[in-house]
């Protein structure tokens, strides 16, 4: 399998970033600025190297309103000089000093180039070309099927427009049409713009009833019915493109990617948006528009998905971003994450969500170490938020949200907790 034919192709330059400058917290620029300063070794994908670029590109961004702010340039209203001042002042290092850009830029001079050399020699492959990974000898059954399944429906890629990148929960909800009417979005939102214009979000109320599924999300799809969007949640690693999956790794995102094509769409984010790097924003995720999930290399049968790419803390490790350092920061971070891919799912429904499934599940209680209670816990409260407009819980703005997981008992935990909705007795 070759890669010549990728659609983003022409996305693989820094200059092709998309910043949505109104959309950035201060917890945003902490997490990009603590990875982009470090002074660890690149890993095998070049996370930290993506994440240098979008601070990089944040940073030109601010330095064009700044100059318009001094020009008293009529396209700059009091509302954006006052959060360009809030910006700056978020762009500091750990001490709290302004960042050195002149090293930061000499910093990805001297990586801007450099391919994945070691993880290509790590996996037996003599080229680090883009998309190598495609043609690693393998021996490995999953791997072996997932690229027949690629080949058989995305033998070009994904398109640029079914590829998408959020940073943050506020940069979804900015989507909306009271936001996005004086907000500049990514091109590849055009779709979403339009969808939440023509159903708003407030006017959205489906049942929203929880359902409990103890199965494999590979099988858990062939059960949703026919004609339904189907929206699911990959429990992602943040900075590698299917976890384990060449090394026949067996969890959630590994099974997910050798029943479907999704590792090609993951490859085309990593070789197109993300510059040749692989990173998962800490607060956000990357949406991918209609994978197929086939049912058998022996059946043409599959179900068309879309797919939410969101990681969990390590808390047995260490991955991309550091780890909360306590129970209340924890449960505040994975707010955040959550609200954000509960928002794109919100954001991308074709429709009004009468027709949509939505897939979630215990993410990151498996090798990732986080307790099960207490990942239920977050996913109920997020749940049951007001969000992007809506008049109640934002799970109102799907018709079914099913728990998929393969272990009973954690849908068990699940199901104790969301006991206490009297809706969903």
């Amino acid at each position: 399998m070759t890669e010549k034919n990728n659609n983003n192709e022409n996305m693989s330059h820094r200059s092709s970033v998309f910043v949505p400058f109104e959309s950035l917290t201060q917890r945003v620029i902490n997490s990009i600025v603590s990875v982009a300063t470090t002074f660890r070794k690149p890993n095998f994908d070049y996370s930290e190297r993506t994440i240098l670029i979008f601070l990089l590109e944040i940073n030109k961004k601010l330095k064009e309103i700044e100059k318009k702010i001094q020009e008293n340039s009529t396209e700059i209203d009091q509302q954006l000089i006052q959060y360009a001042q809030n910006v700056r002042k978020w762009l500091v290092d750990i001490n709290k000093q302004s960042l050195n850009w002149i090293e930061l830029e000499k910093k990805y001079s001297r990586i801007a180039n450099q391919n994945c050399d070691e993880m290509a020699h790590y996996y037996g492959s003599n080229s680090a070309e883009p998309y190598f990974e495609l043609n690693v000898k393998t021996q490995y059954d999953g791997v072996l099927q997932s690229r027949e399944y690629m080949k058989k429906s995305r033998e070009n890629g994904f398109d640029s427009k079914e590829l998408k990148l959020y940073w943050n929960v506020e940069q979804i909800e900015n989507l909306c049409p009271e936001s996005s009417e004086k907000i500049l979005f990514d091109p590849s939102d055009d779709d979403a713009v339009e969808n939440l214009r023509q159903y708003p979000v407030s006017e959205r109320n489906h049942s929203g009833k929880i359902i409990y599924v103890t199965n494999g999300i590979e099988k858990a799809v062939f059960d949703v019915p026919e004609n339904v969007q189907i929206i699911l949640l990959n429990f992602a690693n943040e900075q590698s493109p299917g976890g384990g999956y060449l090394r026949h790794a067996r969890a959630q995102e590994e099974v997910l990617l050798y029943n479907s094509d999704g590792y090609r769409a993951l490859l085309d984010l990593k070789y197109g948006r993300m510059n040749g790097g692989y990173a998962i924003p800490e607060f956000g995720l990357a949406y991918v528009r209609n994978i197929r999930i086939f049912k058998s290399l022996s059946s043409d049968e599959y179900r068309k998905a879309d797919m939410l790419v969101s990681a969990c803390y390590c808390m047995s490790g260490h991955e991309l971003y550091n780890n909360p350092r306590t129970k209340a920061d924890w449960e505040k971070k994975n707010l955040s994450k959550f609200r954000a891919f509960i928002a794109a799912a919100v954001a991308n429904t074709i429709g009004d969500g009468k027709n949509t499934y939505l897939l979630l599940g215990p993410i990151g209680t498996g090798a990732f170490g986080n307790d099960v209670n207490s990942i239920g816990e977050v996913f109920h409260k997020a749940l049951n938020l007001p969000m992007m407009g809506s008049k109640g819980s934002i799970k109102h703005a799907f018709e079914q949200i099913w728990f998929v997981s393969t272990d009973r008992w954690k849908n068990d935990e699940f199901k104790k907790i969301f006991a206490r909705d009297k809706s969903d007795n």
